[in-house]
């Protein structure tokens, strides 16, 4: 069932995303991430289980299997999301890979369908964060194995990701505020029923859009405002070629994806652990008989650019 606080994420993921963290086009950063933690895999023998929490398109179960089968490996690898997620059918180009991971969408964290003690390891990128860890600790605890490591990386309310998620969100919030949607609605019912010379139409539309850029007060940072004046630009282009209720419905779900996409950064921003939290998210840890082995800043790249909290520890 779809509901209002995985909709957002159940779409984004249909869009076929492998991950949230870093933009698709840095992929020098995303390699960085790989093979973090591709060593964090190499520390494990031939034969452990597996459990990805939070995995959305399954970035970190792919990066198991890919090591796995490099080496031999047999280990048996799933991955859990409370999202409508289908990693196999939204990411075409990596389903040879993805194909091999047990897959399960609309799981809680606060409620893992795993026996107690079944898995080796457990990881989260970005993901345990957004739950309610004081149920979601205790069942990742209740499903790996005596001996077993725990391994996350958590964002920090100091990191680069939320900084920058945090402006895209104010960004957001301001299309949002504006009549920029009701404006393109209008010119474009005016244009597809043929009452006005549609010359003028388009140079309003255009002005329009432009008008966004001009007056946000941060032009210099702008990184959803110019992604929607494209968008709306592309329906402007495409409206001869389409039934005008059509265009319209465009216009909307630009507007529905917008709002979606708003609400997801303010759960990034709202979800990010500063000093206070991870302290006691680590005395929680430690209070069910877990033994800390790291606890670092995760930073990457030659500026050390730092993208959240990384702890790694295991179950006594």
């Amino acid at each position: 069932m779809v509901t209002k606080e995985t909709r957002g994420w159940d779409n984004y993921w249909k869009r076929g995303a492998l991950h949230s963290c870093v933009s698709a086009s840095d992929k020098q950063k995303q390699q960085e991430i790989n093979d973090f933690w591709r060593g964090i895999y190499a520390q494990f023998p031939d034969d452990i289980a597996s459990l990805d929490i939070g995995t959305g398109n399954g970035l970190l179960p792919s990066l198991a299997v890919t090591y796995a089968n490099e080496q031999e490996y047999d280990w048996e690898i799933h991955g859990v999301d409370l999202a409508d997620i289908d990693p196999v059918r939204d990411v075409p180009a990596a389903q040879d890979i993805l194909d091999q991971v047990n897959f399960q969408g609309r799981v809680a964290a606060e409620d893992l369908p795993f026996k107690a003690g079944y898995f080796d390891l457990v990881t989260s990128q970005y993901a345990i964060e957004y739950s309610d860890m004081a149920r979601s600790i205790p069942e990742m605890v209740r499903v790996l194995r005596k001996g077993g490591i725990f391994c996350a990386i958590l964002h920090s309310h100091n990191s680069i990701v939320v900084a920058q998620n945090n402006e895209n969100a104010q960004e957001a919030d301001y299309l949002l505020k504006s009549d920029i949607f009701t404006e393109c609605k209008d010119l474009l019912s005016l244009m597809l029923s043929r009452k006005e010379a549609e010359g003028g139409i388009y140079n309003q539309y255009v002005e329009n859009l432009v008008r966004l850029s001009e007056s946000y007060p941060s032009p210099l940072s702008m990184n959803i405002i110019p992604v929607m004046q494209n968008s709306l630009m592309e329906i402007m282009k495409l409206s001869r070629k389409y039934h005008p209720q059509q265009v319209l419905e465009m216009v909307d779900n630009a507007r529905r994806r917008l709002s979606e996409q708003r609400d997801l950064l303010r759960d990034l921003v709202s979800s990010a652990l500063d000093e206070v939290k991870l302290e006691e998210l680590l005395v929680q840890l430690k209070s069910l008989n877990f033994e800390l082995i790291h606890e670092e800043k995760f930073s990457i790249g030659q500026e050390n650019v730092m993208l959240g909290h990384y702890i790694q520890l295991k179950k006594r």
